[in-house]
């Protein structure tokens, strides 16, 4: 089971990635000018990749708290690709205001936990190999 989801996480990536290519080059082809395409071009790349996110989360062998902050920023993606899709409503707003909440509360844990702990940042001299050990 957790093959074929690494093998599906994969293969939305790689839809994702290649949703990118054809935005860019569309883009070119278009003078970087806003068009359909591009809205629909970027918002696919956004639920391709988000999903992929998504589903890597199902064969993690991560903590719970580390699973669930993941599999969020997933679902901020896949709702951000999603919304780009609907006309604009209240329902439209309140997703904005998820995916914002979703990104800025992701990013401040991360942050936050590195300002505890600067220490994990560092490499221990130990394990960074100098030039009279290699040679």
């Amino acid at each position: 089971m957790k093959r074929a989801m690494r093998w599906l996480s994969a293969s939305l990536c790689l839809s994702a990635l290649l949703a990118v290519s054809v935005l860019l080059i569309a883009d070119l082809f278009n003078d970087l000018r806003l068009s359909s395409l591009h809205q629909q071009t970027g918002a696919l790349a956004f639920i391709l990749i988000g999903a992929a996110f998504v589903v890597l989360q199902f064969c993690s062998r991560k903590s719970l708290r580390e699973n669930l902050k993941e599999l969020l920023v997933g679902i901020a993606f896949l709702l951000w690709g999603s919304e780009q899709f609907l006309p604009s409503s209240r329902w439209v707003t309140a997703i904005d205001v998820v995916v914002v909440l979703i990104f800025v509360v992701d990013l401040s844990l991360i942050i936050f936990q590195r300002i505890r702990r600067p220490e994990a940042e560092r490499l221990k001299p130990e394990r960074v190999p100098n030039c009279e050990q290699a040679g």
